[in-house]
């Protein structure tokens, strides 16, 4: 079970990391997608959410293992 709470954290954090530098990308017009479809903000509210759940995995490994 740990096993799969560890590598699940691995993972998040890799597309967290992957959607934060799509969010800078789209937020400096780099990339530049249609403005009707948000997708900046949905990019950066869901990398924060991914990487608050790596978070929060991680902090149960540091304290609780």
């Amino acid at each position: 079970m740990e096993q799969i709470l560890f590598d699940s954290a691995i993972y998040l954090s890799l597309a967290g990391f992957v959607l934060l530098i799509l969010a800078v990308l789209t937020g400096l017009r780099i990339i530049k997608p249609r403005a009707r479809y948000h997708l900046h903000k949905k990019f950066a509210l869901s990398a924060s959410i991914l990487v608050s759940i790596h978070a929060l995995i991680m902090l149960y490994f540091y304290f609780f293992t």
